[in-house]
């Protein structure tokens, strides 16, 4: 009972960050239903998420549900896609995301934009969720080694595209 207490009350904090996420990845109107689900799915998984505490200075329920909702997304986009092609604006990468009309008026955004999507996911984790190395590195299943590399790679396209926004005036 205690230990259940306590999920609960580590769940609260972290449904803010899980709900930043899915709506930054998602339409709206799926929002709740993928942040319900993600939390459904941690609470029948406590005990195996508990027994990843020992030892780490960071909660592991963030990244956990982080991932469980971009299972969740990519599960949503491809039952959207093969259940009626003419659905295709309600995926995500199609309207613009929440990062995307926040930074609208800025060069960044057009940075952002510019850069693959794989590059954007890794800096938008880093940046925007809040996200360490080794939590990116759970997320998208990847060695902590393999997330520097390519964030640093994706840093360094980010920042020619930058510059070339600076000097074409934009």
């Amino acid at each position: 009972m205690v230990q259940e207490l306590e999920f609960s009350q580590r769940l609260r904090l972290a449904i803010p960050s899980l709900d930043l996420y899915v709506s930054s990845r998602t339409q709206r109107q799926y929002v709740d239903d993928v942040c319900s689900d993600a939390i459904a799915i941690a609470w029948q998984k406590r005990g195996k998420i508990a027994s990843q505490e020992s030892g780490q200075a960071n909660d592991p329920l963030v990244p956990f549900l982080i991932l469980t909702a971009r299972n969740l997304i990519r599960n949503l986009e491809r039952k959207i896609s093969t259940s009626n092609r003419h659905l295709k604006d309600l995926l995500p990468g199609d309207s613009p995301s929440a990062e995307a009309v926040v930074l609208e008026e800025h060069n960044l955004n057009s940075a952002l934009h510019k850069l693959k999507p794989k590059d954007r996911e890794l800096l938008l984790l880093l940046a925007w969720h809040d996200l360490s190395i080794s939590e990116i590195a759970k997320v998208l299943g990847m060695s902590k080694a393999n997330v520097s590399v390519r964030l640093n790679r994706a840093r360094n396209r980010l920042n020619e595209i930058l510059q070339e926004l600076t000097r074409e005036g934009h």
